[in-house]
């Protein structure tokens, strides 16, 4: 999702459910995007506004890292100087750091209200909080209008339709770098056991192999 606040920043945010390969040449590539397309020929750089990227995830990015929220300046890490001026930020917020309970943070209702599944969880987050209420009563709506959930529905599936084609991808690429383990150790003179042992594969399997 793309937002121009009123200040003039871009803010483009994106959430990862399923882990995705390259996240930080991703987030790079396409907040390099947002800044280029600010400009066109003959436009002076002091037109270009900041550009803010916000990845949300379901699972840790930094697992060495216990917080939830990390921030991505352009600094020097000799002294700690930021480059203040380079009109880009990264911000990263992992849901699975997310604690039970509130740290007073304004951050952590909205991070429990992107990681709640049920309506009991949906109303104990909104409960004294206009704003995620708000927001709570706004998906309810959404919810129940047929148009919005058929769309849902459609991109669900074609996600669930990519991640199984990768899944088949990445599988029959095992399968062939195995294959290719085997055809090797028996062109070197190894046993059909022996193959076996090294590869996992049955005996039937690495027979037909040799044909």
């Amino acid at each position: 999702m793309k937002v121009r606040t009123k200040t003039g920043r871009i803010v483009h945010i994106e959430i990862q459910v399923e882990p995705m390969r390259d996240m930080a040449k991703r987030l790079s590539f396409y907040k390099s995007k947002l800044i280029v397309s600010q400009i066109g020929k003959g436009d002076p750089y002091g037109k270009i506004r900041p550009v803010i990227c916000v990845c949300i995830t379901s699972r840790p990015l930094f697992p060495e890292a216990g917080e939830y929220l990390n921030r991505f300046f352009f600094h020097n890490p000799a002294n700690g100087l930021r480059f203040k001026d380079i009109p880009e930020e990264i911000y990263t917020l992992e849901l699975s750091k997310v604690p039970h309970a509130s740290d007073g943070s304004p951050l952590w209702g909205w991070m429990k209200f992107l990681s709640s599944k049920t309506k009991e969880e949906f109303e104990m987050i909104a409960k004294g909080n206009p704003e995620i209420r708000k927001a709570t009563d706004s998906l309810y709506e959404l919810s129940q209008d047929d148009k919005v959930r058929a769309e849902y529905e459609v991109r669900e599936k074609a996600w669930r339709d990519r991640v199984s084609a990768m899944d088949d991808s990445e599988r029959r690429g095992v399968e062939r770098g195995i294959e290719q383990t085997a055809r090797k150790a028996l062109t070197k003179g190894y046993t059909l056991e022996q193959v076996c042992d090294i590869t996992g594969l049955d005996v039937e399997t690495v027979a037909r192999l040799t044909d």
